[in-house]
């Protein structure tokens, strides 16, 4: 019995002997202070050097990787990782670091370690995000109406901004406001690197210098409009809505609505004179068996070529349909 006792003895001792032997210390020196450009910290980040006699380079890589927090945002003051919170880090990490033979505890980390990490950031000028804005919103306008010329001024209150860092991308939301001239608010969006990451509104004042038509009398729905009643005339506009009409749209337009004398004709005061007009009479044209059958009727409305209208027979009074076509006939198919 004593000599099984000394055996156990000797193979215990024998035991942790080894192990003591196979332990190795891994030292972590730290920065004091650094920048990271992602939203997370990772050990790497925060280590100047990483040292271990028997350390392989993949056990070297596992230590860099392990996430330690998030990274703070960018403008907000830098977080702290003291020896604690790396060494409490390190504890959490055990299956990651046994998977490569390491244990927390070999880690020697010194208590005075504190380090300050803050967030990379790229200063992004008002300036540049106030052009490109003004580029966009002056071809966003220009499509919509180009008969004139644009005066665009931007709020100048519109800061800088300081983002993370990576690829800028800017791009133009959808204008909300469809005003040609007046207090136009554009909003741009900010991606980083694919990723959206703010959004800036940038008021604009906007003026349109056009020529303009002003009506000189009073018009009355219907009424065709001809040049000589109007004068022409170049304006300068701090609001609009909608596009002025030009002379060389004026031909076979008619009002839409009343338009009084001194009022500047816009796009939503006139339309197109309809190929045939309501209550007047018209041919309408039928083929029988390849024959070609005209007769008259009376337009029940207004039709523009190629669309679709109802026409009162003269002679059987039935109402009938047919398109209209480009000499002012009412086509009927004959079924």
């Amino acid at each position: 019995m004593r000599v099984c006792g000394s055996l156990v003895v000797s193979l215990v001792v024998f035991l942790v002997v080894c192990g003591v032997a196979s332990a190795q210390t891994i030292k972590i020196t730290f920065v004091d202070v650094v920048e990271v450009d992602g939203p997370s910290i990772f050990m790497g980040d925060i280590s100047h050097k990483i040292e271990g006699k028997q350390l392989t380079k993949n056990q070297i890589d596992v230590v860099q990787s392990l996430r330690l927090k998030y990274s703070p945002l960018v403008g907000r003051p830098p977080v702290t990782i003291d020896a604690d919170f790396i060494g409490n880090s390190l504890k959490i990490a055990k299956r990651a670091l046994r998977k490569v033979g390491l244990e927390p505890s070999s880690f020697d980390i010194s208590k005075s370690t504190k380090v300050l990490v803050s967030r990379k950031s790229q200063s992004v000028d008002a300036q540049e995000l106030i052009s490109f804005a003004q580029s966009a919103l002056l071809e966003e306008l220009t499509q919509r109406f180009n008969g004139g010329e644009y005066q665009i001024e931007a709020d100048t209150s519109v800061p800088n901004l300081s983002l993370p860092t990576g690829k800028l991308d800017f791009s133009l939301r959808r204008l909300r406001s469809q005003f040609l001239a007046g207090d136009i608010n554009v909003y741009l969006d900010i991606s980083i690197d694919g990723v959206n990451r703010k959004s800036v509104k940038i008021p604009f004042s906007v003026k349109l210098t056009s020529k303009v038509l002003i009506a000189k009398k009073n018009f009355t729905r219907g009424d065709p409009l001809d040049l000589k009643d109007f004068e022409g005339s170049t304006q300068t506009l701090g609001q609009a809505r909608l596009a002025p009409v030009h002379e060389t749209q004026l031909k076979q337009m008619r009002a839409n609505r009343r338009v009084s004398k001194g009022t500047v004709l816009i796009s939503n005061m006139v339309e197109r004179i309809p190929k045939i007009l309501s209550g007047k009479l018209v041919t309408i044209v039928a083929n029988f068996n390849g024959v070609r059958v005209k007769s008259s009727g009376t337009a029940l409305a207004d039709g523009f070529i190629g669309q679709e209208i109802s026409v009162k027979n003269r002679l059987s009074k039935r109402v009938i349909f047919g398109v209209v076509m480009p000499n002012g006939d009412v086509q009927v198919a004959v079924q």
